[in-house]
C-alpha cells in the first residue's frame, strides 16, 4: 500500500490505493464489532485506524460516497463508546476538562482510569500535541465536540474545580492557572489556522473578538494593580489569536474577490458558491481596545493621567500590539504576511507546538508572463482591472482603520505615544516610532496627516506654515475624509492632569515618527506644528531635562531630523549653542548614539566637512567607538573621551546655517554606512584600523563588524541591512557603481561625463580631476581589498546574516556583495568553504516569486555562476555539483539577467558538464540541452560562444548525440562552423563539437548527408586558420575510418589532393620560419601536418 501511495500522480494508482484503504478500514470496523475478546482499547485503536484510512482516501477522492458513509458510521460507533462519550485522545482530554469545569463527575469517570491522574495543563498539552501534526481533522474534532466554548471559558477564568476545599483553592496559585489559560488560547489559535474550522465552529457568535478584548483589558488592568500581576502570556496569546482571525478574514475576502472566472470576452462569471460564504470582519472596537490596553500595560490604564514617575511594564504586550496593529492596518498583502510572520516567529513568547503554522494567507494568483500569453487580451485587461480595484479597496480599508485608531475619540495614537514616552526599553520606543511612521505614511495627502496629528502636537491651526510650501492653498484630494478637530475646545482640559514633561516627550516622539514616515510633515511639525512653532524650544527642554527617557527621545528626534533636508537647518541653533553636547556626553549609550548619528549626518551633508579627510576620520572614530560601547560600557566620568571630544569639535565646526536604529551598536553601523563610500575609509577598514588610544586587546573595526555579523540572530537585527551595505561597498569601487547606474539607460557613463564636461570651465575640470585622482580606486586595489575581506571571514558573516534575514532588501544587498567578492578568482575557494555556495543553493522563494524575490534569486544564481567558473568540480560535494546545475540553467533562461550573468552561468555549466557523466545526466534531467541551444542564438557573441562550448562538453551523452543527429540541429552547427569570419571562437567550438561527435557511426552518416558538408570541409581547409584546420582534419580522418559512404563523401570534397599539396608546401621547416609563427602556432601547424599525412595514408 505504501509503494502504491508513493506515486499519487497516476489516477490508476489512486483507484487501486482507494480500494485497498476502503477494504482495510471496513475490515477494522468489522473486527472492532465482532471480536468478543477485544478490549475497549483495542476497539478504539481499530476505529482510529479505520478513520485514518478513510480520511486519507477522501483526501484524494472526495466524492467517494461509500467511504464518507463508513466514516460517519465510525464516528457514531466511536461516540457511543464509554456511555456516549468519545474515546479518542482529544475526546478524553476535552471530557476531563469539561468535567472539572462543570464539576460533572460523570464526564471524569467515563474517561480511562489512567487519564484521571492527568492534571489540567497535561490535558491541554495533549490537545496541543494532536494539533502539532497540522491536520485539519484534529481541529474539526475539537470543534465538533464543543471545544471552542470550553477553551474560551478556560481562557477567561482558568480551571478552578468547584469540589476543592477553600484551603485547596487558596493553594491553587495564579501561576498554575495562567499556563492553562495561555495553552487554551494557543489551541484555539492553532485550530483557527484552518479556514474550514473558523467557518464551521469559530464564527462571530462562537468566538467573539470582544471576549478576547475583555481578556486583554482585564489582564492589563491587573498589571497596574499592586495586589495582582496580569499575565502577559495570556494577553500575547489573545492578540496572536486576533491576528489569526484578521488574516483569515483577509484570506476569505481575497478568495471571494478573485474566485469568479473571467471569460474570453472579458466578462466575469459570478461564483455564487464562494460569494455566498460571508465572513464578518474583526470589529474595529475590539482591535482598538486590545491595542490600547497593551500599550498602556503596567500603567493605571489612563493615558491622560499618567506621569513620568511611572513606567510601562513588560514590553512583550506592547510588541504584540504592534504586530496586531500592523496586520489590522496592512495596506497590501505582503505587509499582512509580514505581521503574521512576526507574531508567530519562533522567538515569540507565544510560539509553541500549538500555534501551528504561521497562518499566512495564500496570495491570490498574480499573472505571470506565461499565463498572460495563454489568455485573451480582454481577459488580461479584466484581471488587471479587478486586481487594481482590490488594491484600492484594501487601501481604503487600511486608511479607515488608521483614522479610527489614531482619532482623538479612540485614543490609540495617544496610547502609543504614552507607551513610547514611559518605557525604559529604547528598542521598544524605536519600534513604536517606526510603527507610527508607517501608519502616517499610508495616508497620501500631507494635509490629511496634519489634520490627524495636529491635536497631539499641540497645534491650534494645522494650516500654519502653508506659506512656506510651494503648494500654498492647495486643497486635499485624499479619498479619506477626516473631520477637522474642533479648535474651540479647551486644550488645557485635556492636558491639565498630565505631567508637563510627559506632554513634551509625546510631542517629540510624534515629531520623530513623522520625520521617519512622512518627512515633509515631520519638518513642518518641528518648525510649525509642535506647540504652535515652539518645537525647537521644547526640544531643548527635553535635552536639558536630565531625564534619560526624555533625552533619548530628543536624541532620536535630532537623528531623524538630520536625515531630512528640510529639517536639517532647524538644528543649526542646537549646533551653534552646543546643545548637542549634553547628549554626546550622556552616560546612556542610546542617547549618545543618536546625537553622534546626527553629527555624522550633518557633517556629511556639509560639503566642506564631507571632503575633509580629518573630519571624516573623526566621524569614523565615533562609529567605531559606538560599536564597542555595548561590550565595554562608558562610565559617566569618561564623558570627555577622545571620540566624544571629536564629536563635539565637529558639531562646533558645522556651518551656522545649516536611520533609524535604536542602540549604540546600530547607530555605529548607521554612521559607518554613510562614510564607507570614501575610498580611503575602505582602505583603513581592511587594513585593520583602530582609533588612536584604543585598548591593546581591542579588535579592529573590520574584526568587530564581522563579529557582529556572525552573532546569533544577526540577520534579524535592525542593523542587518547596514552591515550588508558595508560589506557590499567594501568590495566595489565607486567607478563600478557609477557604471552600473547607467545599465539599461539610453546613454553610457562615458557619454554622460562628456555631456557634463561641456558645461564646465577649465578650472572646474581641474578641480574635478584632482578629486577623481584622490578618490581613485583601481581594480587592483579592489581585488586586494576583496582578498583581505575573505581572509577576515567576511563571507561567513554574510552567510550568517542571510540565515536569519527575512528582509528582501537585506538579502539582495548580501547576495550582491557575495557576487562582487566572487569576481575575484583567488577567493572563490575560501567563499565556498565558508558556506556561500551552499547558502545560494538553499535559497527558495516559492513557485511564484514577486519582482523583488526574482531579483534576489537572480543575484544568488549569479553568485553561483561566478563561484564555479574556475572552481574544480572535484572539490565540491555531490549535492553541490548537482544542485548548482538547476539554478544556473534558470539564470540562462532568465530574460531579465544581463549578458554577463548569462555568460558566467554558461561558463560554469561548461565546467560542470565536462566533469563526469553524473553532471551530464543532471543537465539532461533539468532539460538543459534545449536551454543551451536557445542561448546559442543570443545577440552577444560571447554568450553564443559559451553556449556552444557548454553543449560541446555534453558529448558523448546519448541525449546530446540524438540532438545532434537531427537534421535541423546539424544544419545549425554547420552554419556556426562556417561563420568563422564573424565569430571565430564560436566557429572553433562548433567544429570541435563535430570532431568529438563524428566517431559515432550514426552521427557520421548524418553529417555526410548534410547538404553543406562539402562546403564545410572545403571552406575550413582553405580558411588559413590553423585551429579550424586542425579540427576539420580530425573530422575528415574519422569519416575515412568509418569507410563506405563516409569515405566516398570525403573523397568527393577533394580533401586528398589538398592534403598532398599542403604537405608539399609546408613540410620544409625552413619555409615555416619565414612566417614568424608563435610557438602555439608552430604546434598547431605540426599537428595539422601530422593529420594530413595520416589522411593521405588512409586514402592511398
Amino acid at each position: 500500500l505504501d509503494l502504491v501511495g508513493s506515486d499519487s500522480s497516476s489516477s490508476n494508482n489512486n483507484n487501486l490505493r482507494g480500494k485497498v484503504l476502503y477494504r482495510r478500514a471496513k475490515a477494522l470496523v468489522t473486527t472492532s464489532q465482532t471480536n468478543i475478546h477485544s478490549t475497549d482499547d483495542d476497539k478504539e485503536e481499530n476505529l482510529n485506524a479505520a478513520a485514518k484510512d478513510l480520511l486519507q482516501l477522501l483526501s484524494f477522492d472526495a466524492n467517494n460516497k461509500e467511504a464518507a458513509a463508513l466514516l460517519r458510521a465510525v464516528r457514531t460507533l466511536h461516540g457511543n463508546m464509554g456511555g456516549g462519550l468519545g474515546r479518542s485522545r482529544i475526546s478524553r482530554a476535552l471530557d476531563l476538562l469539561r468535567g472539572r469545569m462543570t464539576n460533572d463527575t460523570n464526564n471524569t469517570i467515563a474517561s480511562r482510569d489512567g487519564d484521571k491522574d492527568m492534571d489540567n495543563l497535561t490535558c491541554l498539552r495533549v490537545l496541543q500535541g494532536s494539533l502539532a501534526e497540522e491536520s485539519s481533522s484534529y481541529a474539526d474534532e475539537i470543534g465538533r465536540r464543543g471545544g471552542v466554548p470550553l477553551l474560551l471559558q478556560i481562557a477567561r477564568r482558568g480551571i478552578v474545580s468547584q469540589s476543592d476545599s477553600k484551603k485547596q483553592q487558596q493553594q491553587q496559585q495564579q501561576s498554575d492557572i495562567d499556563p492553562c489559560r495561555t495553552a487554551s488560547i494557543h489551541i484555539l489559535s492553532a485550530c483557527c489556522s484552518h479556514d474550514s474550522f473558523i467557518l464551521k465552529y469559530a464564527g462571530r457568535d462562537s468566538l467573539p473578538p470582544s471576549v478576547l478584548a475583555q481578556i486583554v483589558e482585564e489582564e492589563a488592568s491587573s498589571s497596574s494593580n499592586n495586589s495582582k500581576e496580569g499575565s502577559v502570556d495570556v494577553s500575547v496569546a489573545a492578540m496572536a489569536l486576533l491576528i489569526r482571525l484578521i488574516v483569515h478574514w483577509d484570506n476569505r475576502e481575497a478568495t471571494r474577490y478573485f474566485a469568479s472566472k473571467i471569460k474570453e470576452d472579458g466578462t466575469v462569471e459570478d461564483n455564487v458558491v464562494v460569494r455566498a460564504i460571508d465572513v464578518p470582519e474583526v470589529d474595529a472596537s475590539s482591535v482598538c481596545r486590545v491595542a490600547i490596553a497593551a500599550f498602556l500595560w503596567g500603567s493605571n490604564g489612563n493615558a491622560t493621567t499618567t506621569t513620568t514617575t511611572t513606567t510601562i511594564g513588560d514590553s512583550r504586550a506592547p510588541r504584540a500590539a504592534l504586530d496586531l496593529l500592523s496586520a489590522w492596518t496592512a495596506s497590501d498583502l505582503e505587509a499582512l504576511d509580514a505581521a503574521s510572520d512576526a507574531c508567530y516567529a519562533p522567538s515569540s513568547s507565544s510560539s509553541s507546538s500549538a500555534s501551528g503554522s504561521s497562518g499566512k494567507k495564500q496570495s491570490y494568483n498574480k499573472l505571470r508572463p506565461e499565463e498572460t500569453r495563454n489568455m485573451k487580451p480582454r481577459q488580461v485587461a479584466a484581471h488587471r482591472k479587478r486586481e487594481h480595484e482590490y488594491k484600492l479597496n484594501t487601501m481604503k480599508r487600511a486608511l479607515q482603520h488608521i483614522h479610527t485608531f489614531c482619532s482623538e475619540e479612540t485614543g490609540g495614537l495617544d496610547a502609543m505615544l504614552t507607551c513610547a514616552a514611559k518605557t525604559d526599553d529604547h528598542r521598544l520606543r524605536r519600534e513604536l516610532g517606526l510603527q507610527i511612521g508607517r501608519l502616517v505614511s499610508v495616508i497620501e495627502e500631507s494635509d490629511d496627516v496634519k489634520k490627524l496629528v495636529s491635536k497631539a502636537l499641540g497645534c491650534s491651526n494645522w494650516k500654519i506654515g502653508h506659506e512656506d510650501d510651494n503648494e500654498a492653498g492647495a486643497t486635499s484630494l485624499s479619498t479619506l475624509t477626516i473631520e477637522e478637530l474642533d479648535e474651540e475646545k479647551d486644550d488645557d482640559n485635556s492636558d491639565g492632569n498630565e505631567d508637563e514633561l510627559l506632554v513634551k516627550m509625546k510631542r517629540g516622539q510624534l515629531t520623530a515618527s513623522l520625520l521617519l514616515g512622512k518627512s515633509d510633515v515631520g519638518a513642518w511639525a518641528l518648525k510649525h506644528g509642535w506647540s504652535d512653532e515652539n518645537g525647537v524650544d521644547e526640544l531643548k527642554q527635553l535635552i536639558f531635562s536630565n531625564d534619560s527617557r526624555a533625552m533619548s527621545i530628543a536624541s532620536e528626534l535630532v537623528s531623524a531630523a538630520s536625515s531630512v533636508e528640510k529639517s536639517r537647518p532647524l538644528l543649526a541653533t542646537l549646533v551653534q549653542e552646543g546643545t548637542l553636547e549634553d547628549l554626546l556626553i550622556h552616560p546612556n549609550a542610546d542617547v549618545r548614539s543618536g546625537a553622534a548619528s546626527c553629527a555624522a549626518k550633518i557633517g556629511l551633508a556639509s560639503k566642506a566637512l564631507s571632503e575633509d579627510d580629518g573630519e571624516v576620520m573623526a566621524l569614523f572614530d565615533i562609529a567605531i567607538e559606538l560599536l564597542f560601547e555595548e561590550d565595554e560600557g562608558i562610565n559617566e566620568g569618561d564623558g570627555k573621551s577622545n571620540s566624544k571630544q571629536k564629536a563635539l569639535e565637529i558639531s562646533k565646526s558645522l556651518p551656522r546655517s545649516v536611520s533609524s536604529e535604536s542602540t549604540s551598536m546600530d547607530r555605529g553601523i548607521e554612521v559607518m554606512t554613510y562614510i564607507v563610500s570614501k575610498t580611503f575609509v575602505k582602505e583603513k577598514i581592511v587594513a585593520g584600523y583602530k582609533p588612536a588610544g584604543s585598548p591593546p586587546d581591542r579588535k579592529s573595526a573590520l574584526e568587530r563588524i564581522v563579529e557582529i555579523g556572525c552573532a546569533p540572530n544577526s540577520g534579524d537585527a535592525q542593523m542587518a541591512f547596514g552591515l550588508a551595505g558595508i560589506f557590499n561597498l567594501l568590495a566595489v569601487s565607486m567607478e563600478t557603481l557609477r557604471k552600473e547606474a547607467f545599465i539599461g539607460k539610453e546613454i553610457t557613463k562615458e557619454q554622460y561625463d562628456q555631456l557634463q564636461a561641456l558645461g564646465k570651465t577649465e578650472e572646474e575640470k581641474d578641480i574635478e580631476a584632482k578629486k577623481d585622482a584622490k578618490e581613485e580606486d583601481t581594480p587592483a586595489a579592489v581585488r586586494e581589498r576583496i582578498r583581505k575581506l575573505a581572509n577576515a571571514n567576511v563571507p561567513r558573516a554574510m552567510v550568517k546574516l542571510l540565515e536569519g534575514s527575512a528582509s528582501d532588501s537585506t538579502q539582495e544587498k548580501l547576495f550582491e556583495g557575495m557576487g562582487r567578492m566572487a569576481s575575484e578568482q583567488s577567493v572563490r575557494g575560501i567563499m565556498i568553504q565558508q558556506g556561500c555556495l551552499t547558502t545560494c543553493l538553499q535559497l527558495d522563494k516559492g513557485e511564484k516569486p514577486n519582482e523583488a524575490e526574482q531579483k534576489i534569486l537572480r543575484q544568488a544564481r549569479s553568485c553561483i555562476a561566478k563561484l564555479l567558473v574556475t572552481t574544480n568540480p572535484s572539490i565540491l560535494t555531490v549535492s553541490q555539483r548537482s544542485g548548482s546545475i538547476g539554478p544556473l540553467l534558470k539564470l540562462v533562461k532568465d530574460n531579465d539577467a544581463t549578458d554577463l550573468m548569462h555568460f558566467e552561468a554558461l561558463l560554469s555549466l561548461t565546467n560542470l558538464a565536462g566533469f563526469s557523466d553524473e553532471t551530464k545526466n543532471r543537465v539532461v534531467a533539468q532539460k538543459g540541452i534545449p536551454t543551451l541551444s536557445y542561448a546559442m542564438f543570443s545577440e552577444h557573441e560571447m554568450v553564443r560562444q559559451a553556449a556552444t562550448e557548454a553543449l560541446l562538453n555534453m558529448i558523448p551523452h546519448p541525449t546530446m548525440m540524438e540532438y545532434l543527429k537531427k537534421e535541423d540541429n546539424l544544419k545549425v552547427w554547420v552554419a556556426f562552423a562556417l561563420d568563422y569570419e564573424a565569430n571565430f571562437a564560436c566557429a572553433r567550438a562548433a567544429v570541435g563539437c563535430l570532431a568529438m561527435a563524428v566517431p559515432d557511426p550514426e552521427f557520421a552518416d548524418a553529417l555526410v548527408a548534410c547538404p553543406k558538408f562539402g562546403e564545410l570541409v572545403r571552406t575550413l581547409l582553405e580558411c588559413g586558420q590553423l585551429e579550424l584546420m586542425h579540427r576539420v582534419f580530425a573530422v575528415v580522418a574519422s569519416l575515412i575510418e568509418h569507410g563506405g559512404k563516409c569515405r566516398e563523401a570525403v573523397i568527393s570534397t577533394g580533401t586528398g589532393s589538398f592534403c598532398k599539396a599542403y604537405l608539399e608546401s609546408y613540410h620544409d621547416e625552413r619555409k615555416v620560419k619565414e612566417f614568424n609563427f608563435t610557438p602555439a602556432e608552430r604546434g598547431s601547424l605540426a599537428a595539422t601536418l601530422s593529420l594530413a599525412k595520416e589522411i593521405v595514408k588512409l586514402l592511398s
